[in-house]
């Protein structure tokens, strides 16, 4: 008889124990409250989570604390309350795990100094960015004008920040926490698009990091997003300052400030039956001046219209680009 008196009020202290477990919620990726389970963790990104508390049995006293990766609280404490629900917004300090602990008491202990039971729950923060890269090469300027071009990049936003800050510079070099080392641009991430625009001021190839920020922390910087930007290989004029034929000199002019190194190969091809041209005949090729310009010698005896084909093959600097201008070789002078 003694033992099954014994056995009764074991169950029923189970029974209570399970009444006083405490239900325990954090703000998923989603917006949307999430279970949490004692012994099991769970992963979030959200970087501005709130924490929620309630109780099925409301016989009882709780106090709740919420430590950071770093040990520090980041929710305003309860301190012996009675039971009921409750929320407390959790402050970013990192990625890692975050703790909850609740310490549970018995109603009648009003100054909660005896805890009959203490739950912890855990929660990971693991926040990131991603930016991603461009399909190819990017033209900073529209050809044939003084446009200047705005990349748009697409960056995978983190649940919960407040901001973002973005890094870019010509040939970075990456700091060990993934920030570039020196002097760089600042970029703007609009959170209601999602993308990044970015513009360069000259060509070269640039590397772009990004992280997201709440308050004065931050996630690790995303892995580096390298850029290749090119100017347009477009021409300002062409002319033919020695006109006097059948030798000929044709001189060009790059309508870009910045230097494009390199040759230019040329070809012409004269203009037949049907207004059609024919086959082009290489006239050999010429340098690039550090002034952007090129000039070439060649001999043409026959009279007729032409068109010039000015090939360039490409570089770090501009595109491959072919171009084209036409003109009438007509007794020894040549014209458009």
């Amino acid at each position: 008889m003694a033992a099954a008196a014994t056995s009764t009020l074991i169950a029923l202290a189970g029974a209570s124990a399970a009444q006083a477990a405490a239900t325990v919620t954090v703000t998923g990726d989603d917006g949307n409250p999430l279970a949490l389970a004692q012994g099991a963790p769970a992963a979030i990104r959200n970087m501005s989570p709130t924490v929620g508390i309630g109780f099925a049995n409301k016989e009882g006293r709780f106090s709740v604390s919420v430590t950071g990766p770093d040990g520090v609280a980041v929710a305003n404490p309860l301190s012996c309350f009675l039971n009921d629900n409750f929320t407390r917004i959790v402050d970013y300090r990192g990625n890692g795990n975050y703790t909850i602990s609740v310490v549970n008491y018995a109603k009648a202990d009003t100054t909660c100094k005896t805890p009959t039971s203490t739950e912890t729950y855990v929660f990971a923060v693991n926040a990131s960015v991603a930016v991603t890269p461009p399909a190819g090469p990017f033209l900073r300027r529209t050809p044939n004008t003084y446009t200047t071009n705005t990349l748009s990049l697409p960056v995978g936003l983190n649940p919960g920040a407040s901001t973002y800050e973005v890094q870019y510079a010509a040939g970075a070099v990456l700091a060990p926490d993934g920030s570039i080392n020196g002097p760089s641009s600042s970029g703007y991430v609009n959170s209601s698009t999602g993308m990044l625009d970015l513009t360069f001021p000259a060509a070269g190839t640039y590397t772009i990091v990004a992280r997201a920020k709440v308050g004065q922390y931050t996630s690790p910087w995303s892995a580096p997003v390298n850029v290749q930007v090119l100017v347009p290989f477009d021409l300002s004029t062409v002319t033919f300052p020695d006109s006097i034929g059948p030798r000929y000199t044709l001189r060009g002019s790059l309508r870009e400030t910045a230097r494009i190194p390199g040759k230019v190969s040329l070809a012409m091809a004269r203009r037949g039956a049907k207004n059609r041209y024919g086959k082009y005949r290489s006239i050999g090729s010429a340098t690039i001046t550090s002034k952007n310009t090129f000039t070439k010698s060649f001999t043409q005896r026959r009279t007729g219209y032409y068109r010039i084909r000015i090939s360039y093959k490409g570089s770090a600097t501009a595109p491959k680009t072919t171009a084209y201008v036409s003109g009438r070789i007509s007794r020894r002078a040549i014209g458009r």
